[in-house]
């Protein structure tokens, strides 16, 4: 009879942590493409993150903060995987460490882009808003904002061979590498959003700080 109850409060204790799960996916996705920039991929990462995480760990082992890490460790895994794809000899650099500021990403974005492009992709892809709202926010057309994601997407998509690391090519990138970092460490875009109008490379669009109040989807979830 014992035996009966402890299987029973077992199932029970299972299906709590499943509905957990439930419930912190949609911010797991949102860090697991911001991380991969891109959707399709963002949704893998995901996704192998829960399975990684159900097979090494108890259920009541499993919380948001490990399935972030778990999430961080399958995108390392999978640029290293490429990596050797294309049989590039460069040694790579050693990235063990967990970065819940998405330090890695920011600096990725920031080699590879614009800063408008930047700061597009991230409110896009990171703080998942609508192409109309980022309009409104650099007080442009939503037809620039879709040119400038796909301009930015296709860069992104170009192999490189390597990458300068905490090399800015002028202040105002630096400036922006550090509010990319602080919104999304703080899960919070108006800190980018707020600072817009003061960055001399988007000054042509933006007159005055625009901040629309974020929905649960504009929240990217990055701390642990």
């Amino acid at each position: 009879m014992k035996q009966g109850k402890v299987q029973a409060e077992s199932r029970d204790f299972i299906k709590q942590k499943e509905s957990c799960i439930a419930d912190i996916y949609p911010s797991l996705q949102r860090y697991s493409r911001f991380l991969a920039q891109n959707r399709w991929d963002g949704d893998d990462l995901a996704h192998e993150a829960i399975i990684r995480a159900y097979r090494s760990y108890s259920p009541e082992k499993i919380n948001q903060a490990l399935l972030k890490k778990i999430v961080y460790n399958c995108w390392i895994d999978t640029l290293r995987n490429r990596k050797r794809e294309k049989l590039q000899e460069a040694p790579e650099r050693e990235m063990k460490e967990f970065s819940p500021d998405g330090t890695e990403a920011i600096t990725h974005l920031l080699n590879r882009l614009t800063l408008k492009q930047a700061v597009v992709f991230t409110l896009k892809e990171g703080f998942q808003y609508q192409t109309k709202e980022i309009a409104d926010i650099l007080r442009t057309t939503e037809f620039a904002v879709k040119s400038s994601l796909n301009r930015a997407r296709k860069q992104l998509q170009h192999p490189v061979e390597d990458e300068a690391e905490d090399s800015f090519a002028n202040e105002e990138e630096e400036k922006l590498f550090h509010l990319l970092q602080q919104s999304v460490a703080a899960e919070d875009p108006s800190i980018l959003i707020k600072t817009i109008p003061f960055l001399r490379s988007l000054e042509s669009h933006a007159q005055k700080p625009v901040l629309p109040v974020p929905s649960s989807s504009n929240t990217l979830c990055m701390a642990a």
